[in-house]
């Protein structure tokens, strides 16, 4: 235990990655022991003026998960803190935190981690089983304001309703609607086997899921007219006995029930009929239920390669070509909401499809494809790919992603001089200057980022592919408009340690320029409503305002904050010291608003207002004129996100009016949910308002 004392006072000391990671892996025990948690107390001590970061909150909920005695306070507030931290926006609101059960001192620590766990798994459109009440439904609504969960029928199960989200989060089986759940709900005197419901719900759950739970289910659903003795018998028959009776999976009837079938059999290689029959099935196969079921196909495909011999896969697939969406005709043309399938596929179903691919298409179609996958498909199947065929890939389609960077970069020991030539400043900044990709691209883009800013050894690459031309490293900068005035900055100071080169031209005065480009150099079709990890649009006023309440922040007020706090523990006795409580609560209001503005201010991007072109569309920058449907009218100005005035009629485009409306074109109807209303009119902001917001 001395090892584990040191791990905990170093993590308490500087609770990076590093030492969190040590700590996690030094607590084998599960639940913790008594004398274990006792330790781990000097920790949340040691964290109690500390700002949370990532690493931290993973490692606290990682403890969460594990304690079998209540952890104190001091823990269950940087738990709080941390659930905070990784629930989207909309559900980190009180009625959410009463729902997950973090201030009711009475509930077990591991209970609110399974709960935050179920939450973060709980979505719109999934499908969930209550056992309490035997019921399933669909998830129609999360309610964050009354804390409840809307659920409608599924598949003619269940009726429409609101259940409190405390016992959703209590005791719901979460899983992602497919069809194959009616397997699972639909009762029968002979249900599909014990085995294949098993599996279902093996695939299905967003949450591993106890064997008692699943006899519930059964009992709840298809084997719910069964006696109980019949009941017994099928869930403890053998899968060889249930297997015998089954058809073969070539003999599917659709798509579902081939996927079904093949995950049963026997993983023995197929013989010449299974082949014809597969054939027959994919001739047979229509594009619109190929596109409409393309995870299922997926599966198939990746089921099938590995009990298959070459060419008569090949022969077996032909059928396929034009129905697939994720095999493209020509992939260098491809648009990638085609190939969304690729990052939403398990890692080993990713591995054997690209298998399936090159032993359909050949090695050179994979690659052509492979330039426009996202990352994670790469991180699958990279090795089947020559690295000097995906460089001369590149080359041919002029074309790169930071899928293709990140890949590289992971894999640089073993690749081709080629393919390294590409990590240079140039391609890195415009790529992830690039926009409106789907979400499965988006990690990828994460990752170059955090490449470009905190990677010491990755900014090193980029500056000695610049060989030595720092005029040229810091032009290309001034065109790196995804980055906030605070990221350029940070970015600059960590370039100048790494090159003294670059040091020199950076005091030169191309920091200035760097830190001053692209205000007011987007373009009004750069200037739409961000995804998560796009930046978020508003004027140079309030922009300027946010700067002035963080410094504000960091520089009078935490510091006037830390005397009084000094000043409040001088007088003793903190049960009955008012003036520090309220120092520590004001403490608290201040990380959070730090927090929150820190997280802002990287992310926003400032416009000049008086720049905007306004045509027929309603943009960023735009005056518009509104008729609702009962004839009212409406004059509103639509401005950034920090820019919102209802007094003086001007609309943030991150509300929900605003982002309706947003890129609506004149003669447009605007369903609002309560009420319609029609874009008549949309012109340039008046002088005197553009004027101001520029200011």
């Amino acid at each position: 235990m001395a090892d584990l004392d040191d791990l905990v006072m170093a993590a308490g000391e500087t609770p990076d990655k590093t030492n969190l990671v040590a700590l996690t892996q030094a607590l084998k025990e599960n639940p913790f022991s008594e004398a274990t948690a006792e330790k781990l107390s000097v920790l949340w001590e040691a964290w109690e003026n500390t700002a949370l970061s990532k690493d931290m909150g993973d490692f606290i909920r990682f403890a969460a998960e594990r304690f079998a005695t209540d952890p104190g306070a001091l823990f269950r507030k940087k738990f709080c803190d941390t659930a905070r931290m990784i629930l989207p926006r909309d559900l980190a609101h009180n009625p959410i935190m009463r729902s997950l059960g973090i201030r009711n001192e009475h509930m077990p620590v591991a209970e609110i981690a399974a709960r935050l766990t179920r939450l973060l798994v709980l979505q719109v459109g999934g499908v969930i089983f209550l056992p309490s009440t035997a019921r399933w439904g669909a998830v129609t609504a999360i309610d964050a304001v009354n804390g409840a969960v809307g659920i409608g029928p599924f598949r003619g199960n269940g009726g429409a309703l609101s259940t409190p989200l405390d016992i959703v989060l209590g005791e719901a089986v979460i899983f992602s609607a497919d069809e194959d759940l009616k397997n699972l709900m639909e009762s029968s005197t002979a249900p599909v086997a014990s085995t294949r419901f098993r599996d279902i719900v093996g695939r299905r759950a967003k949450l591993p899921v106890s064997d008692k739970e699943m006899r519930s289910m059964a009992l709840a659903g298809s084997a719910k007219k069964m006696t109980e003795d019949a009941f017994n018998a099928w869930w403890n028959s053998t899968a060889a006995a249930q297997a015998a009776a089954q058809r073969r999976g070539c003999e599917g009837r659709n798509l579902q029930e081939m996927a079904l079938l093949l995950a049963d059999e026997e993983k023995k290689p197929f013989a010449e009929d299974e082949y014809r029959a597969f054939a027959a099935f994919f001739t047979r196969l229509k594009p619109e239920i190929a596109r409409r079921e393309v995870k299922t196909l997926a599966s198939i495909i990746a089921e099938m390669i590995g009990r298959s011999e070459t060419a008569a896969f090949k022969e077996t697939l032909a059928p396929l070509t034009g129905k697939a969406v994720f095999w493209p005709a020509t992939p260098d043309a491809v648009q990638l909401d085609d190939l969304v399938i690729w990052g939403e596929l398990p890692a080993k179903t990713l591995t054997n499809l690209g298998k399936a691919t090159a032993a359909t298409f050949g090695r050179e179609y994979l690659t052509a494809l492979m330039t426009h996958l996202p990352l994670k498909a790469l991180n699958a199947f990279g090795e089947l790919i020559d690295p000097a065929a995906l460089a001369d890939a590149v080359a041919a389609q002029h074309f790169c992603s930071a899928d293709v960077l990140c890949w590289i970069w992971k894999n640089r020991k073993k690749a081709t001089p080629q393919l390294l030539e590409m990590l240079n400043i140039e391609t890195v900044v415009r790529v992830l200057g690039a926009g409106n990709l789907p979400k499965e691209w988006g990690a990828a883009m994460r990752e170059l980022r955090q490449y470009l800013m905190d990677n010491a050894d990755f900014q090193k690459s980029l500056i000695g592919r610049a060989a030595g031309d720092a005029k040229m490293f810091t032009a290309t900068l001034c065109g790196a408009l995804f980055l906030s005035a605070g990221e350029r900055q940070s970015l600059l100071v960590k370039l100048s340690r790494v090159s003294s080169l670059l040091q020199d031209a950076l005091e030169g005065g191309d920091a200035n320029r760097i830190l001053s480009a692209g205000i007011g150099g987007k373009k009004n079709a750069e200037i739409k409503a961000p995804a998560v990890d796009e930046p978020f649009f508003t004027s140079v006023k309030s922009h300027h305002r946010l700067i002035r309440e963080f410094e504000d922040l960091i520089n009078v007020q935490i510091p006037e904050n830390r005397e009084a706090l000094k000043t409040a523990r001088a007088h003793g006795d903190f049960r009955e010291n008012a003036e520090f409580d309220a120092a520590k609560e004001r403490r608290n209001q201040l990380s959070r608003r730090r927090s929150e503005l820190e997280r802002d201010l990287a992310q926003i991007q400032p416009i000049i207002m008086s720049g905007i072109t306004v045509g027929d569309q309603a943009v960023i920058g735009s005056e518009i004129d509104l008729v609702y449907s009962d004839g009212e009218k409406e004059n509103c100005y639509l401005l950034g996100a920090w820019d919102g005035d209802p007094e003086r009629r001007m609309l943030s485009y991150r509300t929900r009016l605003g982002g309706a409306l947003l890129n609506r074109r004149v003669g447009e109807t605007v369903d609002l949910g309560n009420r319609k209303c029609t874009l008549a009119a949309v012109r340039a902001l008046p002088k005197e308002l553009a004027a101001e917001l520029d200011d």
